[in-house]
């Protein structure tokens, strides 16, 4: 009988966690991700007194970590903190924004963002959540500069683009600003170019918006070091 009780417990939980709508779901983590939301509302003042970054210089009381199951930061645009979860126009929006703007569509709407077709489920929804109520450190990318790459068909040839940002790091639990790092990235050297393609315009973009995503988190490894996984070799 004592051998049985415990697996008796345990599968009764998972059933009772089985159970769980995206509703009640979404009911349970509401309080602590409006509670992020409040606090990051309360950074955009902050942000707007600071000058340009000089130096890659971030100090923090506890380790930071953006990605893996203790993860307590995340990357999010300045144009997100008046109304965390709503996705303003950013140019080239790095994916690593993303999980913010889908804890405020499932708070507002019980959908993934942007998503009005895949079926919700409680697991996912209960992962999304309990990431934004676990935020600690946000990640504020401030763009600085932004140049579209431009293209001479004829020659086939291009102009990189470029994009140029501060990422300045804030401690929620009291809004104390812990540094930052300046970023850049242009396109690449070269940049494949397929007659087939319809719009050239649209590769080059593309490419850009994947080096922007790299350098974003190669300065986090630098100016941070643990707070992502390293690069393989």
């Amino acid at each position: 009988m004592s051998l049985l009780r415990p697996f008796f417990v345990v599968s009764s939980a998972a059933l009772l966690a089985g159970c769980e709508s995206v509703g009640d779901v979404v009911n349970k983590h509401r309080p602590a991700v409006q509670k992020v939301f409040g606090e990051l509302q309360a950074l955009a003042p902050k942000v707007k007194t600071l000058e340009p970054l000089t130096e890659a210089k971030v100090t923090t009381p506890t380790p930071l970590v953006l990605e893996g199951p203790g993860a307590n930061a995340m990357f999010i645009y300045v144009e997100d903190l008046a109304k965390p979860g709503d996705a303003l126009p950013v140019h080239l929006r790095t994916i690593d924004s993303l999980p913010l703007l889908q804890c405020g569509a499932l708070l507002e709407k019980g959908q993934y963002f942007a998503d009005n077709i895949t079926r919700t489920k409680p697991s996912v929804v209960d992962s999304y959540l309990s990431d934004c109520a676990r935020l600690r450190y946000a990640l504020i990318i401030v763009e600085r500069e932004f140049k579209q790459p431009e293209l001479t068909l004829i020659t086939k040839s291009f102009t990189s683009g470029l994009y140029r940002a501060d990422v300045l790091v804030f401690d929620l639990t009291d809004g104390a600003f812990l540094g930052g790092y300046p970023m850049s990235a242009k396109n690449d050297d070269s940049v494949s170019l397929f007659d087939a393609d319809p719009d050239h315009r649209k590769r080059l973009l593309s490419n850009l918006e994947s080096t922007i995503f790299t350098a974003l988190r190669d300065g986090a490894r630098a100016a941070m070091p643990g707070s992502l996984p390293e690069k393989p070799k």
